[in-house]
């Protein structure tokens, strides 16, 4: 029944039909051989008819009907499947729909949560962010765009932004706006002005915002504050400037070292020769020694200024005060002067302005550092100035003590004037340079006046002349009266008689043995020689009545601090004077305590070595 089609269910219901109706007929006599006038068997022949019609229908009804149950039944089982199935799929429809739900909320959640992640990340950064439309109206920002100069969101809109921009900026808005519709982005640097009243350097980023359809809807702009990187990068950029000058100054230093020593030395030299010959007369002897002498302090000046220098990088340069005459200074300063202008044949008026009172011109100071500015600023003004005069003067005025020195040479430069003081400066520099010098004389000058607690200006004019002046603080010390009748009493002023005094030498250069006690000669004192701190302790050790010991501290074998330790075990009252080229104060310090009584720096003079060797041991 399953397979049966409708169409063929029709087909044999008609051929059914038609075959009973054709049945029945056949059953039924013909009218020829029924009487028409027995109505019976008329009627017998209908009703058959109709029972087999009825029957045929009764079947046809029942077939119809249990092929339509059959069918009625294969579709409820079909309908239930499909209810199943449907019931299934509304099933995974409503877990779908939860799991949707579920997704939906994920999303919304972490799209709330990254909206404000981005708005975290966003207020977090220091650089500021801002977006503007296309009419360049600020739409966004975060907080550090308003901080960076200085203001809140709300106090930033009651300001017209373009009062902020420097005025050597002004055209930035324009450039930015032009890269933009050109290029897309647009880099450069703003400066802005700050609430505190200082300009601030931003780096600044701008690129053009698109929609989905690429339409520009706006630019977005980062700013970064690069004020102390630009600071640092200017700060470097100035010490490289200054390195490269630093080393050329230096290079430049280095070949005036080689020129400035190298001259007098080349004197020392060739007239120390010249004095070797035998034919030489009195005159010229006198004349070469001369040479050499001027020569020699020549090169020790020099020598002298490049340890100051040394001593002036290594901020070793300390103030000793200790009482000192002004006048006596400045005499010995001017006495100087003199030689000098002399020695070079120069027509130079030198004048000397003393407006400080005789009686009170004892002061506290350093007079070696006093000196020695004195001495650099008279040298560079008989230096500079090849005829005319020189006007020294000294006062005191309040509680300072001034010196002026006023030149007629030949000025400088008024672009110099800032710079004169600087080391290894000089205005005309290589060989073409037509005057000598280190080119520090001048740095010293100012460095020490300022250890003093002083201050020291220049005034000058090219072709006219030049005017240098320092003043030192004022402290009185007392009358200069008192003191020379201390020097009267002397016992280095008066003749010294040392013929029943041993002393001991000891340095390691024959040179110095020789120098040494050829100075000693005139006070009669019996001398002891040792080559090295070994010979000296045995000669120490087997002549117990020596009554000074020279000590060199560069030694061989044992150096004088060694040497000095061993002596005073031996002798622990015997005085020792070191002798050294190291001129620091740490080294003088480590000398003293060691155990050495006083201190003489090299080269050694007589008057000082009998001025120290008599604080010692006394004259018969």
């Amino acid at each position: 029944m399953h397979g049966i089609k409708w169409p063929y269910i029709v087909i044999l219901l008609v051929i059914l039909i038609f075959s009973f109706s054709s049945f029945g007929l056949k059953i039924i006599p013909s009218a020829a051989t029924v009487s028409p006038l027995n109505p019976s068997l008329i009627l017998s022949r209908g009703f058959l008819n109709f029972l087999l019609t009825a029957l045929v229908a009764l079947i046809i009804i029942c077939v119809v009907i249990v092929i339509l149950s059959s069918k009625l039944k294969k579709t409820n089982l079909e309908l239930i499947q499909r209810n199943k199935q449907i019931e299934e799929i509304n099933k995974n429809l409503v877990g779908s729909n939860q799991e949707l739900a579920m997704q939906k909320d994920i999303v919304t959640r972490e799209f709330l949560e990254t909206d404000k992640f981005f708005k975290i990340l966003i207020e977090s950064a220091d650089d500021g962010i801002s977006f503007f439309d296309k009419e360049w109206n600020l739409k966004f920002a975060n907080t550090a765009f308003y901080s960076l100069i200085g203001f809140d969101k709300d106090s930033y809109y009651s300001v017209d932004p373009d009062v902020f921009i420097h005025p050597d900026d002004m055209g930035y808005p324009a450039e930015r706006l032009e890269a933009l519709k050109n290029k897309g982005f647009h880099e450069s640097e703003l400066r802005l002005y700050h609430k505190d009243g200082h300009y601030i350097t931003l780096l600044t980023r701008s690129v053009t915002v698109k929609d989905e359809n690429g339409k520009i809807i706006g630019a977005l702009t980062i700013s970064r504050d690069i004020t102390k990187m630009k600071q640092v990068h200017e700060e470097l950029i100035k010490a490289n400037i200054e390195a490269e000058t630093s080393s050329r100054l230096k290079s430049n230093f280095l070949a005036n070292i080689s020129h400035e020593i190298r001259t007098p030395l080349n004197s020392v030299v060739g007239f120390s020769n010249l004095l070797l010959s035998n034919d030489i007369t009195p005159e010229l002897k006198e004349e070469y020694i001369e040479h050499i002498n001027h020569n020699s302090e020549k090169l020790l000046q020099i020598i002298g200024d490049i340890i100051d220098l040394s001593r002036l990088e290594s901020s070793q340069i300390e103030i000793t005060y200790e009482e000192a005459s002004v006048n006596a200074i400045v005499n010995e300063v001017i006495d100087e002067a003199r030689h000098v202008i002399k020695r070079n044949d120069k027509s130079i008026i030198l004048n000397v302005k003393n407006l400080f009172e005789d009686n009170v011109d004892l002061v506290f100071t350093d007079k070696i550092w006093l000196k020695r500015v004195l001495n650099h600023l008279l040298d560079n003004a008989v230096k500079f100035t090849l005829d005319g005069s020189i006007e020294f003067s000294y006062s005191r005025e309040n509680e300072k003590l001034v010196f002026k020195i006023r030149d007629t040479g030949i000025g400088i430069k008024k672009e110099n004037l800032n710079r004169i003081f600087e080391e290894f400066r000089q205005e005309s520099d290589g060989h073409h340079r037509p005057f000598e010098g280190l080119g520090i004389g001048l740095t010293l000058a100012k460095e020490v006046v300022e250890r003093m607690g002083g201050e020291i200006s220049v005034q000058s004019e090219k072709g006219i002349g030049s005017e240098f002046s320092f003043s030192i603080p004022y402290r009185p010390a007392g009358s200069t009266r008192a003191k020379l009748n201390d020097m009267f009493k002397d016992p280095v002023i008066a003749k010294i008689n040392w013929s029943t005094k041993k002393c001991l030498l000891v340095d390691d250069n024959k040179d110095v043995l020789i120098y040494l006690k050829r100075i000693l000669m005139d006070s009669g004192i019996n001398v002891f020689m040792a080559r090295s701190g070994p010979e000296a302790i045995e000669i120490i050790s087997t002549t117990p009545d020596i009554d000074v010991v020279l000590l060199d501290m560069q030694m061989p074998e044992m150096n004088g601090i060694e040497a000095t330790k061993l002596i005073r075990k031996i002798r622990k009252d015997l005085p020792i004077i070191a002798q050294t080229a190291f001129i620091f104060e740490d080294d003088k310090d480590i000398i003293l305590e060691a155990g050495c009584d006083a201190c003489l720096i090299k080269p050694i003079r007589k008057e000082h070595l009998m001025t120290v060797m008599s604080s010692f041991i006394k004259s018969e």
